[in-house]
């Protein structure tokens, strides 16, 4: 992965990663793990990205660090909703856009790795998110990170 990054956040430890997979029995891709180690999030210079089937084009505005140094983390997220089953049980959130709608990332073992795009925008309260607004964006984290792309 090859993407240059207007900020960052504070370097993690290796444990630090295996905590958070134990504490949630998640199992992280590894291209994704390797990403929080490099650089733990942030914001990337080329962010622009379209839903494989090109009905949405967005911006990941913030990939989510997995420490505490701000309130948009890794944690405080997949607590936010996962915890309150708003998103699939196997999506954990790993960005957000400027809309506040989720950029996915899928841990579960027949489509581990997989990006999705979550529209919050057609979220309605005390429900979990319909399918419908669930979109395919690549089929690795590595892959999303290499098409994203700058507006002409």
């Amino acid at each position: 992965m090859n993407i240059e990054f207007e900020s960052t956040f504070k370097p993690i430890q290796h444990q630090e990663l295996i905590t958070f997979e134990e504490t949630y029995s998640l199992v992280l891709p590894d291209d994704y793990k390797n990403f929080l180690m490099y650089r733990n999030g942030g914001k990337t210079v080329r962010r622009r990205f379209e839903t494989r089937d090109q009905k949405i084009t967005s911006s990941i505005m913030l990939f989510l660090p997995l420490s505490n140094e701000t309130e948009c983390n890794l944690e405080d997220y997949y607590k936010k909703y996962n915890g309150g089953a708003i998103i699939p049980p196997n999506f954990i959130p790993i960005g957000i856009d400027p809309a506040d709608s989720l950029i996915c990332l899928s841990v579960n073992e027949e489509d581990q790795g997989k990006v999705y795009f979550c529209d919050m925008d057609y979220f309605e309260e005390d429900n979990e998110l319909r399918p419908e607004f669930i979109k395919l964006v690549s089929s690795s984290f590595g892959e999303f990170v290499n098409s994203l792309y700058q507006p002409e």
